[in-house]
């Protein structure tokens, strides 16, 4: 996978390159070029790799990686901290441009990729013992091949093409990837860095899936810290952090009723896209960042204009939730993203060790995958529903209030399917439709 204007440029690289690397490969070059495209992030032009994975795939990754910082084909941000974070690589502004699908020939380097991506795996698999059933889906995992018809729809501009073909081309090659975050239990894979415009296209052994979401799921569990924060101390890390959550009191005032009533009602968001006259992506955004964001209040700007009306709005609410985040400075663990860390590390808990486990057990064999605050499972099994079920009577048990579950089930995808039945059933063959 490599740029078009990368590709264009690829000979003037190659002869660049070429007398600074002993036994030069223009495969090794185009793979490490590869490497980067394919490996984005969701929602950022960076992608954050180690040096270490990068030269288990190509002998002396780093030397074609410097190579290509150094005459500006990519660029370098960030830090690379042991353990906590890496580098993070883009296409200088001059080189973006849409992906461009290359077939791979050398068998030698293919080789090296398949026993690097089995070794990446067998790594993550320590990390992921206790929800091995999970992966046990993610390895079935393929996309309909008329997932190419949503990309004609990005005529303009290339980051949202990009990460639509290079997530897609990543399961077709059966690069499955998952392991368990550190910092907040969430579990990562294909599906959670995934577009929303590809899940239609998501198969298991050919079954179309459905995904029920939990709506508003951040400020539904922060109702948790408005109600019984104690029962949460457990986990975090943080020792002072867990004593003010159990000793910390909240009064039941108006706003406080108000704020759990919009959120576990599922309109919370809407209710204050009219207050900040936002769209309602613009709204989450911004309710996130009063969520999670630290306590300093902005001088100006959209931001503090929302902060104020939500502080209006939720005065007591706004101050509990200014206690919880604190103004302690140091790492993610005492600083002010501690309170998002403890949400995220209460999702994992119930998505993953009471929610996903019930499911499994009482629905053996159901297809069963988590994008964190939402599982998609088959829509041919009919257990959506069943699903479902299961997600709102744990997650009411936890927190007290029951959750609205939303499902988006691809019902044009059902319909198609039926009708292909149908076809198959009368005349023993399938018609023009055909899903993979």
């Amino acid at each position: 996978m490599i740029p078009e204007k990368v590709l264009k440029d690829l000979p003037v690289i190659e002869s660049l390159l070429r007398p600074e690397i002993k036994g030069f490969s223009p495969d090794y070059l185009r793979e490490i070029i590869s490497i980067v495209a394919c490996h984005i992030q969701k929602d950022s032009e960076e992608t954050p790799l180690k040096m270490t994975f990068i030269k288990k795939i190509v002998p002396q990754g780093d030397k074609y990686l410097k190579g290509l910082i150094e005459i500006e084909i990519i660029k370098r941000s960030g830090k690379a901290i042991i353990g906590e974070s890496c580098y993070k690589y883009s296409f200088a502004p001059n080189y973006k441009s849409k992906y461009l699908a290359l077939p791979l020939h050398n068998q030698k380097l293919i080789r090296r990729i398949e026993r690097a991506g089995d070794e990446l795996r067998k790594e993550a698999a320590k990390s992921i013992r206790t929800h091995s059933e999970q992966v046990k889906f993610l390895k079935q995992l393929s996309i309909d091949e008329n997932y190419t018809e949503i990309l004609s729809s990005y005529t303009e501009g290339t980051d949202r093409y990009n990460f639509i073909l290079a997530s897609a081309t990543r399961i077709i090659n059966e690069d499955i990837y998952y392991s368990i975050d550190n910092t907040s239990g969430r579990f990562h894979s294909n599906v959670t860095n995934l577009s929303k415009d590809l899940r239609p296209y998501l198969r298991v052994k050919g079954q179309p899936l459905a995904n029920a979401d939990v709506k508003n799921s951040q400020p539904y569990l922060s109702t948790i810290i408005l109600t019984n924060p104690s029962k949460v101390s457990c986990m975090t890390e943080n020792p002072a952090f867990a004593l003010l959550l159990q000793t910390l009191k909240v009064s039941l005032n108006e706003d406080v009723k108000n704020y759990i009533s919009l959120v576990v009602s599922g309109q919370l968001y809407e209710y204050l896209m009219k207050e900040f006259e936002l769209t309602r992506d613009e709204t989450k955004v911004q309710v996130l960042r009063i969520l999670f964001a630290r306590n300093r209040m902005p001088k100006d700007g959209i931001n503090r204009k929302c902060r104020m009306i939500f502080k209006k709005r939720f005065p007591t609410v706004y101050r509990i939730f200014n206690k919880v985040r604190g103004n302690a400075k140091g790492d993610k663990f005492h600083s002010f993203k501690r309170f998002a860390i403890l949400l995220q590390r209460v999702e994992a808990y119930l998505m993953l060790d009471v929610i996903l486990k019930r499911i499994y057990k009482e629905l053996p064999g159901t297809v069963a995958i988590t994008i964190h605050d939402s599982i998609m499972t088959g829509i041919l099994t009919d257990n959506v529903n069943a699903v479902r079920k299961i997600m709102v009577e744990e997650l009411t048990k936890f927190t007290g209030f029951r959750p609205q579950i939303k499902i988006e089930d691809n019902r044009e995808i059902l319909r198609k399917i039926k009708r292909e039945e149908h076809y198959i059933k009368q005349y023993g063959a399938t018609n023009s439709v055909t899903l993979n």
